[in-house]
């Protein structure tokens, strides 16, 4: 895929992602003042129904929020997915739209405590403890991609090379945000290093290739 067609496709999920956020802000807005505004109405039949809606205000809003929330965090991972396709791969673009969609629904659970007027300190509990789980499942993750990027910024090697990196020793093949891959000196494998572990290993780069 060409550059130019990634980048079409991040402003398109940019301009999705804020059209989707726009759009859930300014309908729980109208939703709410059409609702109080009925129940100001002094004919009976639209009270009645007015005070029906309110009743049931909460859920309205909860349900609004979930199906435009879920748009917003859908078009965002999106968005995310291509803004990395500029500088890796799809599986490494792809797992992190994973975890971004995951994210962003821990979100929307922690929100709609407060939407359904749940103890605060209930939100703030739910909220830390999905924090939480999402952190320890991703640490990892996240720490090769943090490396990767420094790695791909930095550019302490490069494709073609001739390196020793924590031991594994050969020729650079490739280097993604999560992996950078190595072909062995009899050229009978391919190793991937994990880019977390190259930050933090010695790397010896000769300018040709060993024979």
């Amino acid at each position: 895929m060409s550059m130019n067609e990634i980048w079409i496709n991040v402003t398109r999920y940019t301009r999705k992602t804020l059209i989707w956020l726009i759009l859930l802000i300014i309908t729980i807005f109208l939703v709410d003042f059409a609702i109080k505004s009925l129940s100001k109405i002094e004919i009976e039949a639209i009270r009645d129904v007015s005070l029906m809606l309110l009743s049931y205000e909460n859920y309205i809003l909860a349900l609004i929020f979930l199906v435009l929330g879920y748009k917003v965090v859908s078009s965002f991972s999106h968005f995310i997915y291509w803004s990395i396709r500029k500088v890796s791969d799809h599986s490494t673009a792809a797992s992190l739209r994973s975890i971004t969609r995951i994210v962003g629904i821990a979100v929307l659970i922690s929100v709609l405590t407060s939407i359904f007027n749940l103890n605060p300190s209930a939100a703030i509990t739910l909220g830390s403890f999905t924090g939480l789980v999402v952190g320890f499942a991703t640490q990892t993750v996240l720490n090769h991609a943090v490396a990767g990027i420094f790695l791909i910024f930095s550019r302490p090697f490069k494709v073609g090379d001739y390196v020793i990196i924590g031991g594994n020793k050969g020729v650079v093949e490739d280097i993604t945000i999560m992996h950078t891959i190595i072909r062995s000196e009899d050229g009978s494998q391919l190793i991937m290093i994990p880019s977390g572990s190259i930050v933090s290993s010695t790397i010896v780069k000769f300018n040709k290739k060993r024979s």
